[in-house]
């Protein structure tokens, strides 16, 4: 029998677990798997392929593909229960019952109608569909737990840039904002109580984990409370143009995803300017996605961080990577300039 421990897999990580086999995108690529599976066997055949053997074979094949990865899917509440190590092996250990189940069962009713493997040939006909599952789900966890791996490391360097990119912005955020309360206390109060409830919460919010979603409306929601504190300090100078009533605030984010954008916008555009200017933010929904814009007005001079190549380009080259991430080519960051202002283009799918 195979050692899965033999290929590295005892060397799993707790956090990293098999996927679920309940999602459609694994059940396509087993059945792309078993269907190259069995085109490599028929060429092996001194027989050749003939359209009546592919469509038996492939018909059995993938229903014991199916079966093995439904018994798989139907086990992960288990699976969840053990260690990292355990759970990669307990799959392949499933994916072999199965396996045995399922050609024992179809060996004993072809058998009865006629066209089965026979007495005779029952056992070595269900060694063989148990060394296939063996031999395909081997090679399959082994891509399955190089790809998680991989996710996993990139997770923990999206979190660790987050969590870098928020100690480099909190000390001076958090400067001017008590500079800003202490300035509300004689005088309005009230300001400054709401102002450091604003403080709070955006700081809970920057201590959740990178690759959790949350609702749009809640991002929205701390983005407004950070423009709210840095319109307290910058007062007239920083006007805000909200423009997303029409997003499904329900679509599930990442965090921190579009605060960078704000940000970038006002630390490099409207700090910049003597006379301020007008973050615009609007956002409308396409066909399977949504696009969120933040404009800003430009300095005449400085082009350098006019671009967000310095400062915060750290930020806007972090959301590209963590979209990269989280959804591959079906998100991403556009920026662009002209000689007035600077226009950040977030585009993210809604499923």
């Amino acid at each position: 029998m195979p050692d899965l421990r033999d290929n590295g897999i005892s060397h799993v990580s707790r956090g990293v677990h098999p996927p679920t086999f309940c999602h459609w995108r694994i059940l396509l690529a087993i059945i792309g798997v078993t269907q190259i599976s069995v085109l490599l066997i028929g060429v092996g055949r001194d027989q050749g392929i003939s359209w009546q053997w592919l469509s038996v074979v492939s018909a059995y094949a993938q229903s014991l593909a199916l079966f093995c990865a439904g018994s798989a899917c139907i086990s992960r509440a288990w699976m969840r229960r053990l260690t990292s190590r355990d759970a990669w092996l307990a799959t392949w250990i499933v994916s072999l019952l199965a396996a045995l189940v399922f050609s024992y069962a179809c060996g004993i009713v072809g058998t009865v109608l006629g066209f089965g493997p026979g007495r005779e040939l029952l056992l070595p006909f269900m060694f063989k569909s148990m060394l296939a599952v063996g031999l395909v789900f081997l090679a399959l966890l082994r891509y399955l737990f190089v790809r998680a791996q991989w996710q996993s490391e990139l997770i923990a360097q999206a979190d660790a840039r987050v969590q870098a990119l928020q100690a480099r912005i909190r000390p001076h955020f958090l400067f001017n904002s008590l500079n800003t309360i202490a300035s509300l206390i004689s005088d309005q109060p009230d300001a400054a109580e709401r102002a450091t409830e604003d403080l709070a919460d955006l700081f809970r919010g920057s201590m959740r984990r990178a690759d959790k979603m949350i609702p749009l409306d809640e991002e929205l929601s701390l983005a407004r409370k950070y423009l709210d504190m840095e319109q307290r300090r910058l007062g007239g100078r920083l006007q805000v143009d909200w423009q997303v009533s029409q997003l499904p605030l329900d679509a599930p984010v990442l965090p921190l995803i579009i605060q960078p954008l704000l940000e970038n916008a006002v630390t490099h555009g409207i700090q910049a300017l003597e006379e301020g200017g007008r973050v615009r933010v609007y956002g409308r929904p396409e066909t399977g996605q949504m696009v969120i814009t933040v404009s800003n007005p430009l300095p005449a001079i400085r082009d350098d961080d006019a671009t967000g190549r310095t400062g915060h380009g750290m930020a806007l080259d972090n959301i590209r990577r963590r979209l990269e991430l989280a959804h591959g080519e079906r998100a991403s960051l556009l920026t662009h300039r002209n000689e007035e202002h600077f226009f950040a283009v977030l585009t993210l799918p809604l499923a």
